[in-house]
């Protein structure tokens, strides 16, 4: 990417962004993405994108660049831990339930939310979970989590991960059962299997 852009990767902090130019285009830089590898995201006009997705694949193909698809990013953000919209996020799940806490200031700030926000950040009936099974089949979204014979959650994601040789699993089980070791049952399509509750993230690369 660096080559293309009049922007210096390396100097700009995880989470800032920039307006820089590609190929005399104006563009944005941003150090953010969604698949817990470094890397960084372009926003471009759509009349630009074809052009500069064709530039991409051209100067990194002497390193073996190679495009990828949805369902390897997705299973690059699941390996990661990373929440998505519409899985692990939602208008009923708050940011305190999600682990997501350390992004809300609640201190010296005011905004819309802010007072349904207070009064929900000691709410902890529910949290997110990591499972990991053995085997080969795959836990999807909805699939039910069950305590011996009790019903305590959820899957909002799953993925057969490739880099950890097993089945993986994001879900909402409710806290009194969300221990680090903890052993429940997935229903997979009338069949309970083990689902052992992990630590997150399942993978994190290298420093």
């Amino acid at each position: 990417v660096e080559p293309l852009i009049d922007a210096k990767l390396a100097t700009m902090k995880y989470y800032t962004g920039r307006v820089t130019r590609q190929m005399n285009k104006v563009c944005i830089v941003s150090r953010t993405g969604y698949t817990g590898e470094d890397g960084c995201e372009l926003i471009v006009k759509a009349e630009d994108a074809p052009r500069v997705w064709e530039n991409l694949l051209l100067a990194g193909r002497e390193v073996g660049l190679q495009a990828a698809g949805l369902g390897a990013r997705d299973t690059l953000r699941l390996e990661a831990a990373m929440p998505l919209y519409g899985h692990e996020l939602s208008e009923d799940i708050h940011p305190f339930q999600a682990g997501l806490g350390f992004a809300v200031n609640l201190r010296d700030r005011d905004f819309v939310g802010r007072t349904s926000l207070l009064k929900l950040k000691d709410d902890d009936s529910i949290r997110r979970v990591g499972l990991e099974l053995s085997g080969r089949r795959v836990p999807r979204e909805h699939y039910q989590l069950f305590d011996g014979e009790q019903f305590v959650g959820e899957v909002t994601s799953g993925t057969f991960s490739p880099t950890l040789d097993r089945p993986l699993a994001m879900a909402y089980v409710a806290s009194a059962v969300a221990q680090s070791g903890r052993e429940l049952t997935v229903d997979i399509r009338g069949t309970r299997l083990p689902a052992r509750i992990v630590d997150l993230p399942f993978y994190k690369r290298p420093a």
